[in-house]
């Protein structure tokens, strides 16, 4: 999309979505039935029934009620109609809520139900991929708050200086130099398990129902045993829930005559039958309700994070445990089998003409590919284990196919044989991903009339397995070809089906600027072709046009391909030959040319006219646009007033051809001629584009700090987000280490450490492909051992299972050695990169182990890690305890012969303890899960994402308001297509928070930020960059609020996860520094408030060098600091840096410089009146000592009193400019310490 179609796209935005997306808002009262108090809930007209059920559900209130329909006057509303719908509603209107009857689906819903309530929002399940998923730590960091909001306007500075003690915060008595240590990554107040409730809920061992009693409305048993240890067996009927006369031994499902006990509700029934369960389940709904809202729902439109590092979970007796299958999906699982292709493409088809038919359609789409993702999971897992049996098992094992759960799996390899030419194995696993590239291109371009499949990559245990969505037919054998768009067998034969082509020329070609060209295959026969001819069209059996194969979606980087894939003296050849160009970097080239055309086409009209008038596109027909914007960006800017007497020039953008050859450089077949080479030529100036101006200028972009990546995966991004492949990380780390720039160090040996990291997860995928699995943890702990724990133990031995050597397995014979050697050889292979010989000595331990573990999918424990060797005061506390142990034993063998007793000499033995040391890094019971890593193509919101862009674009621009009001339109669209729990329904959340932040709206900024940051915990990660900053700028906003203990509970939290994830030195570690030690110095800490603004000083000197002006404004801090600490020759030195800098970088007469110097004239003439009374005071000592033969002691240096200096200027600093009332107040309080 050009520059300029994306400004016109803005412009339709601003002028539509006030008028579509604000509606009316109903606020519905739903009365409960047996007299209960009634609800209010505040709905959509365009919400649905079901979804309205779902928030009842859900509600503290009402969640007894699972089996209930709605009516509305009488008349029950079908639950799958819109509330705007109803006949006769109106925005205040009245629902009932009306007990239905029960089904064996809905009873067994039911209990499931109270299952997960009972278990609480964290209780531990085997039964999930991963452990801990989607966990959120808000609630556990806040605690107790008691702080009160307070306004602006009542905040007083006199508070500054007041007598009271320093009140306890979230840094007293921490040292801020120590490392963040990995056992403390849970918060320790972070509460799992949830009050007990009972003590099991089981289905009944009478179960299933007889026929006879199926008859009289019976659907399920159950056996409960509540805390009073009683079990009672319970009915549930078509009615709700009684309690019958069975036991264990006796069946009689008759209603009790003793407990006489019936509800509608099972909740209901217990709260009658076990007064322990009502006491009980009230702390429970008391626990939940202290979480946030967002931290206990389910995340159902993303897939959720899973944490790197989590606690062992304790594995708890549980024997209804085993009938969550039962209960989630009936007795023959036949409620789990669903037609994903058909679902997927039915919503795809839903009308979109007005914007609520799009958000309706957009949020199914979204939420069956969840859905999808989360089945093909489980189907690849199922699949890697064995579990499945394939559909071809006479053939290879690299060729086999599954169907799993109505999806189609594969593996990502070459088995067939169709990359063996562009490097087998290697190039199959590209195209994968490469594939899964193009479905979401089609995806966002979203062309009416072309289909794609359902897609999900899963790495698991060192394989890479492909699950999608079955096609209608496609095991069917049929007369004639399905595939009638592209080739099958490498150009052999080639079809063009002229629909196919028609619906790739209306929005594809157009929006990738593909150019159809010709092809021809071996009967000499000729094709036109928009896309590849390797890239497939496939007319389905419900007469659909499916898009297959969308690799070869973008050009080949033929630069690379040629430089890199054939052997040179002193590198290897790339290992494959599926070197293709990013979609970024070809949208980005088409501007760039177009930029280009715009300029060459100006210059010359001008030129043709003799005179220099500033070029503008005029719109006057379809294809010709206002381009003033255009020559904005590619010519000189002009005077406003030349521009608007000079007549504009009329360019026709028409007459702009730039279109991509995707088959160039590849073994497609195409006529020779001039056509062909000047396809070849623009995709080869594309590939020099990446390599000779794209990669260049990301450096200059880390420089001025635009971009500034925290871990491997925010610089994966913004590599891809400039279109460039991860191939050319070995040349970014070049053009950085040339650049010799101290301000992007931290940028190249993060480049060092994601190619390493990269590199050893090839590795050890590969170890854990042929290694059984039981010998994962085995495998994954000596791995790292070998890699991060050589420190420690230079010669790490494997644990083997027993009765086995170390020549029994290909992992166990790694050595640290051999290891390093094998990544240097990869990271040159695939990087073409030569690491120095200490890269690997030089990593940073957490963060490399962080990074390794969620590439592949590890769950390790939160443990203190050691990678260095003991100190010698160590070895040497370890042999003396190694001596007491071997003294201890030799002087009970004596007392054993002494004695001979057997039992004595037992129990003398039990006595001793054997010393346990580790003697490596890693051991196999520290490896807790393996999980896979997974890949979707999941489609996004384009118009949430414009409306949200517009927002953004017209606050830059000044236009708030208006920018507020689709920034508040988007977070409905985010919420009502992505759901509350998404990556960007958090942004969203966190942008419109910095928008209320600066408002002061505290209260509606505070609120929003909370969301984002429980969202991106959960959906991105507890220790994610996104996460991080989340937390800091939450602390920001309740520092503001007047909350600020609970804000540096946030805070540290924050720099605890930021030190693990990048460690000391990070150039933005230094803001967060300095927000610290603002936020204590108005709880009076300056001491430790001091520390923080040293700590900044020291990185901006380290990265900026002391020169710099950055450097300089944090000396002039640190000074300030300095000076209410009371440290006045410190605050002397630091002012006096700060003032060189500032004179010599930006002149005498620049008000920073001016500031530093009234500072400095003043701290030096505090420092004279110091030293005066300095010397008095000691003149005074020594002349009592003459007169008085007693020994005095030598007075200590008197603490100069704050109020000795300019007090006023210290309070303007930290609270900016102050009333003139505060002011006074603060010249008062000074004056009243000096005449002390």
């Amino acid at each position: 999309m050009t520059d300029v179609q994306e400004k016109e796209q803005q412009v339709t935005v601003e002028e539509q979505v006030p008028e579509e997306v604000l509606e009316e808002t109903y606020q519905l009262t739903v009365k409960l039935p047996g007299g209960g108090e009634d609800i209010k809930i505040i709905a959509s007209p365009r919400e649905n029934i079901q979804d309205i059920k779902q928030s009842i559900m859900e509600s503290p209130d009402t969640c007894a009620n699972s089996c209930f329909y709605l009516a509305y006057k009488g008349a029950r509303v079908n639950d799958y109609l819109e509330l705007g719908e109803i006949d006769g509603i109106t925005t205040e209107s009245e629902l009932e809520l009306v007990e239905d009857n029960y089904t064996e689906r809905d009873v067994r819903l039911h209990i499931s139900r109270l299952r997960d309530l009972l278990g609480g929002p964290y209780k531990p399940n085997p039964s999930t991929i991963g452990i801990d998923p989607a966990i959120s730590f808000l609630t556990a960091i806040t605690g107790e708050i008691d702080e009160e909001i307070v306004a602006e306007a009542d905040k007083k500075i006199d508070d500054l200086f007041s007598d009271e003690p320093i009140p306890e915060h979230a840094f007293t008595n921490v040292n801020i130099e120590e490392r963040s240590e990995l056992s403390k990554l849970v918060p320790s107040n972070f509460q799992r398990v949830a009050p007990e409730c009972i003590k099991s809920l089981t289905l009944s061992g009478w179960n299933p129902v007889p026929h006879k009693q199926k008859l009289k409305g019976d659907l399920l048993y159950l056996a409960v045993t509540t805390l009073e240890n009683e079990i009672i067996h319970i009915t549930a009927s078509t009615k709700g829930f009684f309690v019958n006369n069975s036991t264990n031994n006796k069946f009689d499902p008759a209603p009790s005559y003793t407990k006489r006990a019936s509800a509608h509700s099972l909740i209901t029934l217990l709260q009658k039958i076990s007064p322990l369960f009502q006491k009980k389940f009230l702390e429970l709904q008391n626990f939940i309700t202290r979480h946030h809202m967002l931290e206990v729902l389910p995340v159902n439109t993303y897939y959720p994070n899973h944490p790197w590092a989590v606690e062992a979970p304790q594995h708890l007796y549980d024997p209804s445990r085993p009938c969550e299958t039962y209960l989630n999906a009936g007795a023959d699982a036949v409620e789990s089998l669903r037609d994903w292709n058909d679902e997927l493409q039915s919503h795809r088809e839903l009308p979109k003409t007005d914007l609520q038919e799009r958000v309706l359609r957009e949020r199914l789409i979204t939420k069956v590919q969840a859905e999808f993702t989360e089945a093909a999971v489980r189907g690849a897992m199922a699949v890697a284990n064995g579990s499945v049996i394939p559909l071809n098992p006479l053939e290879a094992e690299e060729s086999h196919m599954y169907i799993y759960n109505n999806i189609f799996f594969s593996k990502g390899n070459d088995g067939r044989g169709t990359f063996e030419q562009l490097g087998a194995d290697e190039a199959a696993h590209v195209a994968t991903s490469k594939d899964l590239e193009g479905v979401k291109i089609l995806n966002s371009i979203d062309s009416e009339g072309l289909y794609t499949l359902a897609s999900v990559i899963v790495d698991y245990k060192g394989e890479r397995i492909v699950a999608q969505s079955i096609v209608p037919g496609i095991f069917r054998r049929q007369d004639e070809n399905s595939i009638v768009y592209g080739s099958v067998d490498n150009g052999v034969q080639i079809s063009s089906d002229a629909g196919f082509h028609e619906s790739l020329a209306k929005d594809v070609a157009k929006s990738l600027h593909l150019a159809e060209h010709t092809v021809i295959d071996d009967s000499k026969t000729e094709s036109k072709l928009y896309t590849s001819q390797e890239t497939k069209g496939l007319l389905g059996a419900d007469g659909r046009r499916y898009m297959l194969d969308l690799y070869r979606l973008n050009p080949v980087d033929i630069e690379f391909q040629e430089k890199e894939c054939a052997e040179n003296d002193d590198k290897p050849a790339y290992p494959h030959k599926m070197t293709l160009l990013r979609p970024e970097l070809m949208s980005l080239f088409w501007e760039h040319k177009f930029r280009q055309w715009v300029k060459a086409k100006t210059d010359q009209i001008k030129k043709e006219r003799g005179d220099a008038k500033p070029a503008a596109v005029e719109d006057k027909k379809e294809g010709e646009t206002k381009a003033a914007e255009a020559e904005k960006a590619v010519a000189n800017k002009e005077n406003v007033e030349e521009q608007e007497e000079e007549e504009e020039i009329k360019i026709d953008v028409n007459e702009f051809k730039l279109n991509f050859n995707t088959d160039v450089f590849t073994d497609a077949k195409q006529p020779e001629g001039e056509q062909l080479k000047q396809d070849e030529q623009v995709i080869r100036d594309a590939s020099k584009f990446l390599a000779e101006e794209i990669v260049p200028s990301i450096v200059l972009d880390f420089a001025s700090y635009s971009i500034s990546p925290l871990d491997g995966d925010a610089l994966t991004k913004a590599m891809h987000r400039r279109g460039i492949n991860m191939r050319y990380l070995g040349k970014l780390t070049e053009l950085i280490a040339i650049s010799k720039d101290k301000r992007i160090e931290h940028v190249r040996q993060l480049a060092i450490q994601e190619m390493i990291v990269r590199a050893c997860k090839r590795l050890l995928r590969k170890y854990l492909s042929k290694c059984p699995v039981e010998h994962t943890s085995l495998c994954i702990s000596h791995f790292f051992n070998c890699l991060l724990g050589a420190g420690f133990n230079a010669k790490p031995s494997p644990v083997l299972p027993e009765g086995t050597n170390r020549n029994d397995f290909e992992w166990a014979q790694i050595t640290p050695a051999g290891l390093k050697t094998l990544v240097a050889q990869q990271v040159l292979l695939r990087f073409r990169y030569k690491l120095e010989d200490d890269a690997i000595e030089k990593l940073n331990f957490i963060p490399t182990l962080r990074e390794l573990c969620i590439r592949v999918g590890v769950q390790i424990s939160t443990r203190n890690y050691r990678a260095e060797p003991y100190t010698e005061e160590e070895r040497a506390a370890n042999l003396a305890e190694d001596a007491a142990y071997q003294t201890a034993i030799d002087r009970k063998k004596q007392e054993q012969s002494s004695s001979r007793g057997k039992k004595n000499k037992k129990h003398q033995q039990d006595g001793l303890k054997r010393p346990v040391r580790r003697t490596t890094t890693f051991i196999p019971e520290d490896i807790l899960n393996l999980m896979p890593t997974v890949k979707q193509a999941s489609s996004r919101s384009m118009f949430a994402e414009e409306t949200f862009e517009a927002g953004k674009m017209s606050i830059a621009q000044g236009h708030r308001q208006l920018g507020l009001e689709l920034l508040l339109e988007s977070l409905s669209l985010h919420e009502q297509t992505y759901g509350f729990l998404h990556p960007e329904t958090s942004k969203c959340y966190a942008t419109l928070a910095m928008i209320y932040h600066h408002s002061e709206d505290r209260e509606s900024a505070l609120d929003l930020q909370r969301k984002a940051v429980i969202s991106a915990e959960r959906t991105c990660g507890i220790d994610h960059p996104e996460t991080i900053h989340h937390y800091l700028n939450l602390g920001l906003f309740e520092h503001a609020a007047g909350r600020t203990k609970l804000a540096l509970r946030y805070i540290h939290h924050a720099l605890y996860y930021w030190d693990l994830l990048v460690g000391p030195g990070h150039p933005d570690s230094s803001t967060a520094d300095n927000n610290a030690g603002v936020m204590l110095q108005s709880l009076r800490d300056y001491a430790t408030s001091t520390k923080f603004f040293e700590r900044a000083c020291t990185t901006t000197e380290q990265v900026l060098g002391k020169e710099h002006v950055l450097t300089a404004t944090g000396y002039h801090v640190l000074a300030r600091s300095y000076t209410l600490e009371g440290n006045f020759p410190k605050a002397l030195a630091a002012e006096r840096i700060a003032f060189d800098v500032f004179e010599k970088k930006l002149g005498p007469e620049d008000a920073r410089t001016k500031d530093s110097d009234l500072w400095l004239k003043e701290l030096t003439t505090n420092a004279v009146i110091v030293a005066q009374r300095a010397r008095e005071e000691k003149n005074n000592a020594a002349l009592n000592s003459t007169t008085t033969p007693v020994s005095v002691p030598e007075p200590a240096q008197p603490k100069p009193q704050v109020g000795e200096l300019p007090i006023d200027q210290v309070l303007q600093f930290i609270n900016g400019d102050s009333s003139s009332k505060s002011k006074k107040g603060a010249q008062k309080k000074s004056q009243k310490k000096q005449r002390k």
